[in-house]
């Protein structure tokens, strides 16, 4: 079956006449360009998730719900289903996006809504989610020693070990204290730095949430 008797049959199945379709659109917007005369055996992922939008924009929806819709795609094919959904919302189509990879979602999505253990504990625009982190990296003279002395220090719920640095999440303790700890303990500070990403948002809410 090609990609075109395929979106055809799909729309048929729900027992609504095919003039009623709103094909054409749906194929510009996927991009699945000649493509869609082709079997759709023959389609590479990325393709075959062209063909699934298309499917889901046949009857125009105002809201499109898509689940981890770049999962399994090369960074091309992932660049591309990006684009579409970003056009989406540019013509005015709400789009509900569920993915992890949140570098992604930062990519796309105006807004975002934090679910730990099936509740809702932060939403917002992403911008003011990311603004709010207190995420911080900091490049030392002596990365072990500094690890040793951030572990032990209150007021930060995670230090992590991120090469050539240290990725560390304050709760309760400035930059400046963390600082003077570090100098104090013999370690040379070179850089410090407030890192602003989804990722540092959302690990910072979700341990907030569960202290």
């Amino acid at each position: 079956m090609t990609g075109i008797d395929n979106l055809k049959s799909f729309w048929l199945s729900g027992g609504q006449p095919l003039s009623e379709a709103h094909l054409d659109e749906a194929l510009e917007i996927a991009g699945l360009g000649t493509a869609v005369h082709r079997k759709v055996r023959t389609y590479s992922t990325g393709m075959k998730q062209r063909l699934a939008l298309a499917q889901a924009l046949l009857n125009s929806p105002e809201l499109l719900v898509l689940d981890e819709p770049t999962v399994g795609l090369d960074p091309q094919e992932m660049r591309e289903v990006r684009e579409l959904i970003r056009r989406l919302g540019r013509e005015g189509v709400t789009v509900l996006l569920s993915s992890h990879i949140l570098a992604e979602l930062e990519q796309v999505c105006t807004h975002a809504a934090v679910m730990n253990h099936g509740r809702l504990v932060a939403a917002g625009r992403v911008d003011e989610l990311v603004g709010a982190t207190r995420s911080v990296y900091i490049e030392v003279d002596d990365a072990g020693r500094a690890f040793e002395l951030l572990q032990a220090m209150p007021g930060i719920t995670r230090v992590e070990r991120q090469p050539p640095g240290i990725s560390l999440q304050l709760n309760g303790s400035e930059r400046k204290q963390i600082v003077a700890a570090l100098v104090h303990g013999g370690v040379g500070v070179e850089t410090v730095e407030a890192r602003h990403r989804l990722e540092d948002a959302f690990i910072g809410i979700v341990e907030e949430d569960e202290v």
